[in-house]
């Protein structure tokens, strides 16, 4: 491959990625999480989860080659619609395990496990779609790599950050629940879902060639996957909202309150803001909305996990900082 070729195929693959990376940082709506916890989902997933995922699957191929012929469709079938899920949403799933031992403080709810699932599955993407895009154009030419930038980017291109998603959502849920069950059973629930998306997928991608309506299943299961996780986005939009309204009365006047609570009031009164040109009353309005935000999530952390001194020092500094936000807001 040339080196324009090669750098080409780096730029498609990263333009999509950031693109899709910052939808999914604006699904996140009341609680951005931390900038360097994203990149470092995003990088896991570039970088240890495709080389864990090459090697196991390059293990776990020669036991097969027992059995089948390297040559055989049924080769093909067994490494993309079994192996590969395996290794892959395993390896990407534990960077999501690896954000919550390191920074467990910001798994607050579902919607973070998808968020950071979301992220480590598109850091898979760009490097799996460099590889791809690369081996395309080295093996049939320049029409070869168009086709598969525009299938890989355009109708497959949230693929992975769909089915980590789902690994990350299993997580957060058993991180955040109080029930035993729960915490059994969701991140098992989850890394289950999205590896059977993932064989699905693959599974219609090897049959393709003999069969093209098994492409189209594979669009119609991913995309019914993307929706499934959508609506459950808005569940849990709902719900951050319904724990906002228990936990932030009594700190703050009720008008306040309303304007944390809904996301759309407080995006209008920002707009104001910045239409009378009054920056400090636009940053003012943030600060407060993100105090109220982490105070109201950290109060419901320690209701439902008991006593803890960390949590209740975070919720007393919370408190403090939202109230100084708050001055500063009538100040101004």
């Amino acid at each position: 491959m040339c080196l324009v070729g090669f750098f080409l195929s780096v730029l498609v693959a990263l333009i999509p990625a950031l693109f899709y990376g910052w939808f999914v940082y604006w699904l996140d709506r009341h609680e951005k999480e931390p900038w360097w916890l994203l990149a470092l989902a995003f990088l896991w997933g570039a970088v240890p989860a495709v080389i864990m995922s090459i090697v196991a699957q390059t293990l776990l191929d020669i036991p097969t080659t027992w059995v089948v012929s390297e040559e055989s469709l049924t080769f093909e079938l067994v490494g993309g619609s079994l192996w590969a899920p395996l290794t892959e949403e395993v390896a990407k799933g534990l960077g999501v395990v690896l954000i919550l031992l390191v920074a467990r403080r910001e798994m607050d709810s579902v919607l973070d496990g998808i968020v950071y699932g979301a992220m480590v599955g598109l850091g898979f993407s760009l490097t799996e779609d460099v590889l791809y895009f690369g081996g395309a154009l080295a093996q049939e030419g320049w029409g070869s790599w168009v086709f598969i930038v525009l299938l890989r980017i355009i109708p497959f291109g949230l693929n992975h950050a769909l089915f980590t998603g789902l690994t990350g959502a299993g997580i957060a849920a058993a991180y955040i629940s109080g029930r035993s069950v729960v915490r059994r059973m969701a991140p098992l629930g989850g890394l289950l879902a999205g590896m059977s998306l993932h064989g699905i997928h693959n599974l219609g991608a090897s049959l393709a060639a003999a069969n093209c309506l098994a492409l189209c299943g594979s669009l119609v299961f991913d995309w019914g996957g993307v929706l499934m996780l959508g609506v459950l986005v808005m569940l849990v939009w709902r719900q951050e909202q319904r724990w906002l309204a228990e936990q932030l009365p009594g700190e703050l006047e009720d008008e306040l309150v309303e304007l944390v609570v809904s996301w759309k009031k407080w995006r209008r009164a920002r707009m104001r803001a910045v239409l009378d040109g009054d920056r400090e009353r636009w940053r003012a309005l943030g600060q407060v909305r993100k105090m109220a935000v982490e105070l109201a999530f950290k109060k419901r952390q320690l209701a439902l996990k008991g006593p803890d001194p960390r949590l209740e020092q975070e919720i007393d500094r919370y408190r403090q900082a939202l109230a100084e936000q708050t001055s500063a807001l009538a100040t101004g």
